[in-house]
């Protein structure tokens, strides 16, 4: 019926890593700027240990992880990790935006 935007089935493109509670909250706030910008991202609910957070993105098959940890915070950047790739590159929140809307 075209009822649904063409979108719907895509899935999430980000995941952000919930290191803890300073962390998560400076990661919902980029969160907040992805979703306006249409990227479909989330933040994992709970701050456990890192491997666990990188297997639900595999199982998710999400493409990319982003770390905040209290060094990353400090310097006002984010550890982006490719899972396809298996690369990783520190990046600012605006360089986040470009690489998502590719």
């Amino acid at each position: 019926l075209g009822l649904f935007a063409g979108n719907v089935d895509e899935g999430v493109q980000l995941i952000f890593a919930n290191m803890g509670e300073n962390e998560a909250l400076y990661s919902v706030k980029a969160l907040k700027e992805l979703r306006a910008a249409g990227i479909k991202a989330e933040i994992y609910p709970d701050a456990v240990k890192l491997g666990r957070q990188m297997d639900y993105a595999n199982k998710k098959s999400i493409p990319y992880v982003a770390i905040a940890g209290s060094s990353e915070v400090e310097k006002g950047v984010f550890t982006l990790k490719n899972m396809n790739e298996g690369t990783q590159s520190e990046v600012r929140l605006e360089e986040l935006l470009e690489i998502l809307k590719k």
